[in-house]
């Protein structure tokens, strides 16, 4: 019928067109994404300045000698130079042992009580889980509204 194909060409197009906002939309979310966890990291050195600032004034004037070394952020994966976990394997750790798929929230409880030496964002989790998908280490499933995740098998 002709009304038929007409209409599945308008449906077609409209989809086309979805599909490339989507696309760009992505793009410009991805590209946000990296801007944030770069401010992120430099949020988190400034913050282990001002924190060895705080000591070392509650410890009295520093030895004229003496600086105060520069904390990086850990990258790619690996532990900081300080011996402390990065929320990132922690996240990834909690995933590996998990037995069931587990919501951002839930990961975020669980990794709260076990640090109570950290504030942990539910918010930075979930990107941080959302990264870990990107790069292959992890697996998101929605069921309805909620999106759960797991780790990946190491082998694939």
């Amino acid at each position: 019928m002709p009304g038929e194909t007409e209409l599945t060409s308008a449906y077609s197009s409209k989809v086309a067109d979805d599909l490339k906002r989507n696309v760009a939309e992505q793009e410009r979310v991805r590209s946000e994404v990296a801007r944030l966890t770069a401010e992120l990291d430099e949020l988190m050195h400034d913050h282990g300045v001002l924190l060895n600032l705080q000591q070392a004034l509650q410890a009295g004037s520093p030895e004229s000698g003496s600086r105060i070394p520069r904390q990086k952020a850990a990258k790619a994966g690996r532990s900081s130079g300080a011996g402390k976990t990065t929320l990132v394997e922690l996240i990834r750790n909690h995933l590996t042992a998990s037995s069931a798929p587990c919501s951002a929230s839930e990961v975020t409880t669980v990794l709260s009580e076990q640090h109570q030496d950290r504030r942990i964002q539910t918010t930075v989790v979930r990107t941080s889980l959302e990264n870990l998908v990107a790069k292959g280490q992890a697996r998101r499933t929605k069921r309805g509204s909620s999106v759960f995740y797991t780790a990946t098998d190491p082998a694939s």
